[in-house]
């Protein structure tokens, strides 16, 4: 039963990805012309959770629609008319384009964690390299071998910038995707050693213990 409802639960979410990432877009450029012309619509009551539980209703039914030919064909057609509609078809297909690639990767996105010399002279960051530079822009500098690397920020790495450097001037670093990311998302207070055992979850025991510690 559960992993039942984890592959509807997946399957609902390569559906919904692409689609979610045009409805907000779409919303976000409603909310900003709606804020110009001064016309709000003020939502008098609300009740935390209630979005994150109706998210994931929705990504269960469309994971388990998808078992039939009907619901098949419906996402079929709701995914020819999003690409192909001016207003929703730039980020609908790029948007598509995005979780595609990330489905059709064996391995992980981020290929390996480096440091860079950013953003003073002797001063390092943390990157983490994704793939080759688009063909496009190597072409524009011949003799170099251009990677992507995505520079995340703290707290928040899913914010940053996508930087196009010479790998030359990138040092792989002998850490995980995931060390670096509890690096990065402490602030340097998590940091990882090779020999130390991975932690998973919280340590609820140690968590007790110095809550006791702290009484008066």
């Amino acid at each position: 039963m559960l992993s039942r409802l984890r592959r509807y639960l997946v399957t609902g979410l390569i559906v919904v990805a692409p689609i979610g990432m045009t409805v907000w877009v779409l919303v976000w450029l409603f909310e900003h012309l709606d804020a110009i012309l001064g016309q709000w619509l003020p939502v008098p009551v609300r009740f935390p959770g209630v979005g994150l539980l109706a998210l994931l209703v929705i990504l269960l039914f469309v994971g388990w629609m998808l078992r039939w030919a009907v619901g098949r064909r419906l996402v079929s057609w709701w995914n020819r008319l999003l690409s192909r509609l001016p207003l929703t078809r730039r980020v609908y297909n790029a948007s598509s384009q995005i979780v595609q690639s990330l489905l059709d990767r064996d391995e992980n996105v981020f290929q390996s964690v480096a440091l860079i010399e950013y953003p003073s002279p002797g001063s390092y960051a943390i990157v983490l390299v994704t793939a080759p530079a688009p063909s496009s822009v190597g072409r524009l500098h011949p003799g170099e071998d251009l990677v992507s690397a995505f520079l995340p920020t703290t707290p928040n790495p899913t914010t940053g910038y996508l930087l196009l450097v010479p790998a030359e001037r990138l040092k792989i670093v002998d850490m995980t995707v995931e060390d670096a990311m509890k690096f990065i998302i402490s602030a340097g207070v998590v940091a990882p050693e090779p020999d130390q055992p991975r932690m998973r979850g919280l340590n609820v025991e140690r968590l007790i213990r110095d809550a006791g510690k702290r009484r008066p």
